[in-house]
């Protein structure tokens, strides 16, 4: 409550209002003056007080002294009758009209302060008004109206006034209970006016008993109470705090006090109180008012816990709300996300209002920055404070107020709300030093602000503490962030500039020296670090640089000299930031990108060039191919492509061994790129395969001139480690006049080659559209052969081996035949070469090998014993190589039931080349189990005899070219029977291939040639004829048997695996 000091002039009327009632008893012949006295001196300082004071609105004031003054009047007029007109006994009179007017005046000025005071309404309190006064008209009606009414003696209109005097007073009575339950007797001026309307109750009570029971008189200690109201009511008006009768209330959450509770626990007891006291009178006239005045109270203190229930309600789901926006309110890390949970927990705060607005500023040195939230949008706006709302925030406390006063930008953001709640966000103690953050408003109605005063003072209070952390939050993370750029800028790897107007270094990071060489850069010009060549292409770009945001995201690529004149290269990022006080200038990100840009060169180098040679790879080959043809199209003038292989390079490369192999192929890559023209490109296919581009050839005939010169080229050994080495090449030529387009006119060189390694070693061929024929038709053979592999439709047919010099039958080399449906037998030179190429070979030979030990195995059982025939298969080295081959000839064995010791494997020599573990190892293995080995076509190509010390050979076969000219040439002979005594020497039995005459057949004996096959003896023939040789003895006396299989004798032999 506010201290209000007491004027003087009240001290003064109350020592008048004293000596005028000590008069007023001591003088009873002079009362009508003394009592006028009081009366008027009432009246007269209520006015006095209302014109001193000067209320907002003094109507309820005038109204009192009104009441006074009727009052007043009424007194004066009951004196007169007494005293002068000796009729005390009159009534009713002109005084009691005067007094019964004194009633409605009383209440209309009470109605104006509950009026002006509460502004709402506050229906808790209006129903423990009521309650309270129910009580006591229970007991007044008991008392005084029912006796009144029930009185004979009394005539109506003194019945009518003897009831309307204590109803006035009840009614009187409400309005002042009305007046002090929601808020209590909080000011001077409102406990002297219950003072005085209880004295003038008080007196009005007694009047009424005393008139009811006996007769009435002036002059009675009763007028006191009347002589207090006069004072009381005076002084109220006096007081100062009388202005705070007509605003409104500070308004408080109703709380049920005990003081209260004891008064409507008084009212409630009255009813059953008077019931019972009449039921010990055995008086039972009552008992229909008292039913109704119970029923009246009950249904009040009904309607009260009505109020209750509903109040706590709410609180729960306030409580709810406030619990849900605290725990957003901890979670929240930036004032947007406070805004929204603010915003959220007031729109659900019961009542609730999805529209209600809310604003939270923040206090940013004197002005209040608030955050306006919309449906769609999210947008910051600030203005000066308002002086309406520094005030209300400084003083730290919640007030409500209306709209208006927080001025037009606020109240335009309430959305026409007429009250707004204002919550200062304050900590006392704050490390910032200014204990407000900011400020929370609602908007809404008073009633409803009112009820959520308290949540969302709680709720500001949680808002200050979020606001607070996320301040410090973000003081911390920029901090942090700024020692961490700056570290960052000082041990970048990136050199920093900022550029002023005339192109100059202004700042430098420390970095500059590290990638520059430079200490200091201040003040040097930006061109005087590139070569002079790029300064006015530098200068150029950083015109552009500032022309706008066009150019902001592009980068450029410099050239720039170290302090030592080496030059480096850079990568150039720009921010222009001229328009930035805290940089004004152009700055510039250098990145050094020197072994960057040498990587990429070298990766783009290493995409498109062969690793070993240097040359052109496959893909810029034909890259350039096609360049070359779309120029030779657009202008008329042919191109050649020349694809070329090194004959024979596989053997060399498993003679010599990989890395002999790698330095000729680097020795032809120097030889074709001295061979080619400036204009040319040589280029590396792969493995032993390279490739020529002639561009700007005038005629085919230029191209097949520059194949003519390639061929001869080659004829000069080459200077390699191991020595000098001589290779051929082969090659096929095509050109633009019989392609369409680039990828054709390669295709036509590779069938060019393919017909130039058929025809030989050492040739060139140019390609001719015969050439695609024939591989249309080498294609259709290998899907042919495909299907007769799956389907085993290969037939073996059996070439006897016989003693030279006896005619013995000693074995049976396996020789395969496919008869074809369309083309006929097809010859073992062509099918063999298909299935090498294709892997088929592997297959092939696998059923070969069953084939033959099966029927192997079934010889052995017509001779009874076994005997020492045997079957000898040719192995090819890509079917050697197979990682299971040893296993399959086991397996294979074991199938059969055959011995290993009837089991010859024929190698070429292409397998025994490589010298390596794994060929050592399978050899020696084959050979522990009882297998023998034989060399086919030995003396062609790299033979050498110490195969013969190193692996587990026991059989070697002399090639049928070496046989053919044994007739003829000495040297011949002499080769091979230096071959037949040095394989005796070393265990090693020989076996010649292709005796097709009786003198060769002679002169092999003589030399000691153990062994021979040949059409001398027999040609190749089928199971069941081999089996009838083997019945009869198996003599050959030298005339050859005839077979239907037997291919013709001058029919070229390519056994190969197969035979």
């Amino acid at each position: 409550m506010t201290r209000w000091r007491w004027p003087y002039p009240a001290f003064v009327f109350l020592g008048w209002m004293a000596l005028l009632t000590a008069m007023y008893y001591t003088h009873p012949d002079q009362r009508i003056i003394w009592w006028t006295g009081i009366g008027l001196s009432g009246v007269t300082l209520i006015l006095f007080g209302t014109i001193r004071n000067r209320p907002a609105h003094p109507l309820p004031w005038l109204l009192l002294a009104a009441a006074n003054l009727s009052f007043t009047f009424g007194e004066v007029a009951e004196v007169v009758e007494s005293d002068y007109l000796e009729r005390p006994d009159l009534f009713p009179s002109i005084a009691d009209g005067f007094y019964l007017l004194t009633y409605p005046l009383y209440a209309a000025g009470l109605l104006l302060f509950i009026r002006r005071r509460s502004a709402g309404r506050d229906r808790g309190s209006l129903l423990d008004a009521l309650t309270f006064t129910a009580g006591l008209a229970l007991l007044v009606w008991i008392y005084i109206v029912l006796p009144s009414a029930q009185n004979s003696e009394l005539t109506w209109a003194q019945k009518a006034f003897s009831i309307a005097y204590p109803l006035g007073d009840i009614l009187v009575l409400a309005l002042l209970l009305r007046l002090l339950v929601p808020h209590g007797p909080r000011s001077w001026a409102l406990q002297l006016l219950t003072v005085g309307t209880f004295g003038m109750l008080a007196s009005d009570i007694l009047a009424s008993l005393i008139q009811l029971h006996g007769t009435w008189r002036i002059g009675t200690p009763v007028d006191l109470g009347w002589a207090a109201f006069y004072t009381a009511w005076g002084i109220a008006a006096l007081h100062p705090s009388m202005v705070t009768m007509t605003r409104p209330a500070p308004r408080r959450r109703p709380e049920v006090a005990r003081g209260r509770i004891g008064l409507l626990t008084f009212a409630s007891l009255i009813a059953p109180t008077i019931l019972m006291a009449g039921t010990f009178r055995e008086d039972a006239d009552n008992v229909g008012v008292v039913a109704a005045f119970s029923a009246l109270i009950y249904l009040l203190v009904l309607a009260r816990l009505a109020g209750v229930v509903a109040t706590h309600r709410e609180a729960v789901a306030r409580e709810r709300v406030h619990r849900v926006a605290v725990s957003s309110l901890a979670a929240a890390t930036r004032v947007e996300e406070v805004t929204t949970a603010l915003q959220a927990a007031g729109t659900t705060l019961p009542p609730a209002d999805p529209g209600r607005p809310i604003l939270l500023g923040l206090n940013e040195g004197g002005h209040i920055r608030f955050l306006a939230r919309h449906i769609d949008q999210a947008d910051w706006w600030s203005f000066q404070v308002p002086r309406a709302v520094q005030l209300l925030a400084d003083t730290r406390r919640i007030r409500l107020c209306r709209a208006s006063m927080l001025g037009a930008a606020v109240a335009n953001e309430l959305h026409g709300a007429d009250q707004a709640l204002v919550c200062p966000l304050a900590l006392r103690e704050r490390p910032a030093g200014d204990p407000l953050i900011g400020v929370l408003i609602v908007g809404g109605d008073e009633e409803e602000l009112f009820a959520l005063a308290d949540t969302v003072g709680s709720l500001a209070s949680q808002a200050a503490l979020a606001l607070e952390r996320i301040t410090l939050s973000e003081e911390v993370n920029r901090r942090n962030s700024e020692a961490y750029f700056r570290s960052l800028v000082q041990n970048a790897s990136d050199v920093i500039l900022i550029l002023d107007e005339g192109d100059r270094v202004r700042y430098a990071s420390t970095s500059a020296d590290r990638v520059l060489g430079y200490p200091d850069l201040v003040g040097t010009p930006i061109a005087s670090l590139v070569p002079p060549q790029d300064s006015p292409r530098v200068v150029g770009a950083l015109d552009r640089m500032r022309r706008g945001p066009a150019t902001r995201e592009r980068r450029e690529h410099w050239r720039m000299l170290r302090h030592d004149g080496v030059a480096i290269e850079v990568e150039v990022r720009h921010s222009d930031l001229r328009g930035d006080p805290t940089v004004a200038g152009l700055v510039l990100t250098l990145r050094d990108v020197t072994e960057q840009r040498q990587l990429e060169r070298e990766l783009s180098h290493q995409a498109f060039h062969d690793s070993l040679t240097g040359l052109a790879n496959r893909v810029l080959f034909h890259d350039r191919v096609n360049q070359a043809f779309r120029r030779g199209v657009r202008g008329g003038r042919a191109a050649g492509v020349l694809l070329i292989d090194i004959d024979d390079f596989k053997v060399v490369n498993d003679a010599m061994g990989h890395s002999v192999g790698d330095e000729l192929l680097v020795a032809v890559s120097l030889r074709l790129s001295t061979i080619a023209r400036a204009s040319d490109t040589a280029a590396r296919l792969g493995g032993d395969e390279f490739a020529v581009l002639i561009e700007d050839a005038l005629t085919p005939a230029d191209a097949e001139g520059f194949a003519e010169h390639v061929i001869r080229a080659f004829d000069e050994p080459f200077r390699l480690s191991v020595g000098p080495v001589t290779v051929s090449v082969s090659l096929g030529v095509a050109t633009t006049d019989d392609s369409v387009d680039s990828t054709e006119l390669i295709t036509h060189a590779d069938l060019a080659l393919y017909a130039a390694k058929g025809s030989g070693k050492r040739q060139w061929r140019r390609f001719q559209p015969v050439l695609q024929e024939g591989m249309i038709e080498r294609h259709e053979l290998q899907e042919s052969l495909y299907g007769a592999v799956a389907d085993s439709a290969f037939h073996l047919l059996y070439q006897p081996i016989v003693e030279i010099g006896s005619g013995t039958l000693q074995g049976f080399e396996a020789l395969a035949r496919w008869p074809h449906a369309k083309r006929g037998m097809v010859p073992p030179e062509q099918f063999i070469t298909l299935a090498e190429e294709s892997g088929q070979i592997v297959p092939l030979g696998a059923w070969v090998l069953g084939r033959a030990t099966a029927e192997a195995a079934r010889w052995q059982q017509v001779t009874g014993t076994g005997g020492p025939l045997y079957v000898s298969v040719n192995v090819s080295a890509r079917q050697f190589r197979d990682p299971g081959f040893v296993d399959i000839v086991r397996k294979t064995l074991d199938q059969v039931g055959m011995s290993p010791h009837s089991l010859v494997l024929e190698l070429t020599e292409s397998v025994l080349m490589r010298r390596d573990d794994r060929v050592r190892s399978d050899l020696t293995t084959l050979s522990e189990l009882g297998i023998r080995l034989a060399i086919d076509d030995f003396g062609t190509g790299y033979s050498s005899l110490s195969y013969l010390r190193e692996f587990p050979i026991t059989i070697l076969k002399i090639d049928k070219s070496f046989i053919d000219g044994l007739e003829r040439s000495p040297q011949q002979y002499a080769l091979v029977e230096g071959i037949t005594r040095i394989a005796e020497t070393l265990g090693v039995r020989v076996i010649a291939e292709g005796i097709e005459t009786a003198r060769q057949r002679e002169l092999l004996g003589a030399m000691g040639c153990p062994l021979g096959q040949g059409y001398l003896f027999s040609r190749p023939m089928p199971p069941d004829q081999v089996t009838a040789l083997i019945r009869t003895g198996g003599k050959f006396s030298g005339a050859p048997t005839g077979s239907p299989w037997n291919r013709p004798p001058h029919t070229p032999r390519r056994d190969g695996q197969a035979g």
